[in-house]
């Protein structure tokens, strides 16, 4: 019989690479779906951010209320995200003609499972109707200086 020598099989590298195949694996994968859920918050976020600034101008335009701008950046909302990640949104107009356009939407995370509500955007826009009795009036919005 041969007698074993475990101090030098101890020191010998054959093998290792069994063991560091599932090791180094894990952690590519990990960063593999850290860098896709990265991209999936930025997308969903751009995108919101996008639907609510048009809901604002569409909202801002003569004939259109706050309302149809909140129904304008939820059907934006919708034609672009999956119907899983459907935004809510809110308008309102202030006394000086500025609209305002909220969304609230939901981040995927990794599919199009995820909390509710955890992104809130904001798109703003000056109404023509509050530009109106300026510009009828000459008031382009310049100071002028008095002679």
């Amino acid at each position: 019989m041969r007698k074993l020598n475990w101090r030098r099989r101890l020191r010998e590298e054959t093998g290792g690479a069994v063991v560091e195949y599932p090791l180094i694996a894990v952690l590519i994968s990990l960063v593999a779906l850290f860098t896709i859920q990265l991209c999936l918050v930025v997308h969903t976020h751009n995108c919101l951010l996008d639907a609510a600034a048009q809901g604002a101008r569409f909202a801002a335009q003569v004939g259109n209320t706050p309302t149809d701008g909140a129904q304008r950046a939820e059907e934006i909302v919708r034609a672009r995200l999956p119907s899983a990640l459907a935004a809510r949104a809110e308008a309102s107009e202030d006394r000086q003609g500025r609209v305002r356009v909220t969304l609230y939407g939901s981040v995927p995370l990794l599919t199009v499972f995820g909390p509710p509500e955890t992104l809130v955007v904001h798109g703003n826009a000056i109404s023509e109707r509050a530009l109106q009795p300026r510009l009828r009036n000459g008031d382009d919005g310049r100071e002028r200086s008095a002679p």
